[in-house]
Parts: C-alpha cells; structure tokens; sequence
C-alpha cells in the first residue's frame, strides 16, 4: 500500500469511527429523552399487546380521516413560516398562524386519543 493510500484508509478508518461514536451518542440521548417524554415509564412497552393491537386496528380503519388532520396540519404550519418570513414582519398574522398550528394540532392529537380511548375500551371488554 502506497503512502497516500495508507493515509486515505486511516483517514476514512478514524471518521468512520467517530461517525459510529456520534450516532451511539445520539441513540443513548434519543432513549433519555423518550424517557423524558414517557414521564419516566414504561412507554407502549407497558401497554397490553391486544390493546397495541386493537389501537393499530383502529389508526388503520381511520386512516383516511387522520392523514386529512395531518395534512391540516402540514398547511397550518406553511402557513405559519409564510407569515414569519413576510416583509415587511407582521406579528399578529404570525401569532395567528401559530393558533390555526395548535388548533390543528389539538385536533390531531383528540382524535388519536379517543380513537386510542376505543382501543383501550375494547381491549378491557375481553377476558
């Protein structure tokens, strides 16, 4: 092995091994702050398996409205970084844009908690 070649492979060798370290890194931090967000417990990990089921079930079957929440969503949002990118910057269309983001958001989050409500009703109705 040539010399240049020799330190080309070394080189690709060390940021390989850093780039290893950085995304080991990154999923050690990802599981704390799942953690976090699960408010120290178990996560779906806790959840009966017929009740993840019937869940997935139920995410499937409403499907269609759902992906149209999200795409609410999806538009909201546009329509926020629009309005915070406009020249000349106008605060109240950017702070209006912001409530149709969590107006949207409230609603996508309600619907797949009561669709989640549903599952979790079902699943206590079996032995």
């Amino acid at each position: 092995m040539t010399g240049w070649r020799r330190a080309l492979f070394w080189t690709i060798l060390c940021l390989s091994l850093l780039a290893n370290a950085v995304v080991l890194g990154l999923l050690l931090r990802l599981g704390n702050l799942r953690d976090v967000a699960n408010g120290g417990s178990e996560g779906w990990t806790g959840v009966p398996a017929e009740a993840r089921s019937l869940f997935r079930a139920e995410l499937a079957e409403n499907r269609a409205e759902l992906l149209g929440l999200l795409t609410e969503l999806g538009r909201a949002r546009a329509e926020m970084f629009t309005a915070a990118a406009a020249l000349p910057y106008d605060r109240a269309a950017v702070e209006a844009a912001q409530a149709k983001v969590r107006a949207a958001s409230t609603a996508l989050q309600a619907r797949s908690q009561l669709l989640m409500l549903d599952a979790f009703d079902e699943a206590a109705k079996t032995p």
